[in-house]
């Protein structure tokens, strides 16, 4: 159980450092980096599809589905090679880091008898 929950903060941690790299990335055109900043605006903003007061689980559902459609939208449209350059790059840098957190669990190395 314990190494799903991992994995699934993981993929998380993952997303989110695809998202800033993105965001960052100037061969991304400006109005798709705009998509995920009106999903933010919207959260910030006073003006509320279904009020947070009135419904009070439901008010901030809205809230998240704007969210989560601003995200999947940008990830769908941004040009695949360049997501998949980042997330070489991304993964390449995971795999050095549990590399390296495997060897220290490792048992250290026999002397061999002369």
């Amino acid at each position: 159980m314990r190494n799903k929950r991992r994995s699934a903060w993981n993929e998380i941690r993952r997303q989110v450092i695809l998202l800033t790299r993105l965001m960052r990335d100037g061969r991304v055109p400006i109005w798709m980096r705009a998509i995920p900043i009106l999903g933010i605006v919207y959260l910030l903003s006073p003006i509320e599809l279904i009020p947070d007061v009135a419904l009070l689980p439901f008010g901030i559902l809205d809230d998240l589905v704007v969210i989560v459609v601003c995200l999947t939208i940008f990830m769908a449209i941004v040009p695949r090679p360049i997501v998949e350059d980042h997330l070489s790059w991304i993964d390449a840098a995971d795999i050095t880091i549990d590399d390296l957190h495997d060897a220290r669990r490792l048992p250290p190395p026999r002397k061999e008898k002369k």
